[in-house]
């Protein structure tokens, strides 16, 4: 959990800043934390960080074109040493953000000013909401936080306001699977596999944004995502049949690969666990050179981690029930034997 001070230290930061510019993470978490506060204190820049599993130096290029005051890291574990060595050299305060294990070295966090919510982990968005407690971002902030399979303390309120969109009563993860904000998580989930132009477009759009049914409501600035949703929610679903149809009841886990033009292994592997939670699901997204994984279960970071143990240039990671993991394309039987392996063994 982070202490009230650290958060009127993040405030303080934000607040001083003059042209700062925000890293975040390709999901809701790192999203829904970035909008809340570039709308809280109006100016800022945003990228988008798809480099897995860390900020990498390609991404300086960004800092020298914005020339910013302040750099802020939004919902990312890791950190290269060449990112935070380029900027530290420029002389650029970096304010690290996040809820993830890391095994970033010491000597590279103390070059930013790091605040983690570990052991509780709370999400990113619910930091970035507890800094400035506008309401007028609870929306936001549920979505984010329901986007992590996080049920926060303030959802009780924004249920009452809002009963036809969620229910306080349920778990974040049926919420994600089964109300209209989790509806909302998947749409913006998808927005954010477009274009950079429709990225662009969509994030100006949630800057002015006034409540959830704005991103339900299709008009002249939604159309784009709109008309996106519909076609990978439509990909999506037939994935979740593709994977049903092949599993066999009686394994302990679900293993189901694909491949295409997109990626979104982490919202398959998500739907498959809330139809069989009793499963260890292990979702993989196949690429010429390496492997995309997504694990859910309740060893998952346990499993992750030994799955990798003995996979060169493998890495992975993440929440106890939620992994990520990729391993290159050469070692993928060798991982899913691994796999096959452990769950008979734990």
């Amino acid at each position: 959990m982070i202490s009230q001070e650290q958060l009127r230290e993040i405030r303080s930061k934000l607040e001083f800043a003059q042209n700062p510019l925000f890293f975040f993470d390709n999901d809701v978490d790192g999203l829904c934390a970035f909008l809340i506060l570039r709308r809280a204190i109006g100016r800022g820049k945003g990228v988008v960080i798809k480099s897995f599993p860390d900020l990498k130096e390609r991404y300086v290029k960004k800092v020298e074109e914005l020339n910013p005051d302040a750099v802020f890291i939004l919902d990312k574990a890791e950190l290269s040493k060449e990112f935070a060595e380029a900027v530290e050299k420029k002389n650029i305060p970096m304010i690290w953000i996040d809820h993830h294990e890391t095994k970033t070295s010491k000597e590279i966090i103390e070059k930013t000013s790091y605040y983690n919510s570990l052991p509780e982990a709370e999400p990113t968005t619910y930091i970035a909401q507890k800094v400035f407690n506008r309401q007028e971002d609870l929306w936001l902030a549920v979505i984010g936080c329901i986007g992590d399979v996080y049920m926060p303390d303030f959802v009780k309120k924004f249920a009452e306001q809002n009963p036809e969109l969620l229910s306080s009563k349920i778990s974040a993860f049926d919420a994600l699977h089964s109300t209209e904000i989790g509806k909302m998580v998947r749409m913006l989930n998808f927005g954010m596999m477009d274009t950079t132009t429709n990225v662009v477009a969509l994030i100006k759009y949630l800057f002015r944004a006034n409540g959830p049914r704005d991103i339900l409501e299709e008009n002249q600035y939604t159309k784009q995502f709109q008309k996106r949703y519909a076609e990978l929610n439509k990909f999506y679903n037939k994935q979740v049949e593709k994977a049903e149809a092949n599993f066999d009841e009686k394994s302990p886990v679900l293993f189901f690969s694909y491949s295409g033009k997109t990626s979104m292994s982490a919202e398959i592997a998500n739907r498959l666990y809330f139809n069989h939670k009793d499963k260890l699901i292990v979702v993989a997204f196949k690429r010429p050179e390496k492997v995309n994984i997504s694990v859910r279960g309740s060893d998952a970071l346990k499993i992750t981690k030994l799955a990798i143990a003995n996979i060169d240039d493998a890495t992975g990671g993440g929440h106890k029930e939620a992994t990520g993991a990729m391993v290159p394309i050469d070692d993928f039987e060798k991982f899913k034997e691994n796999i096959k392996r452990l769950t008979k063994v734990l």
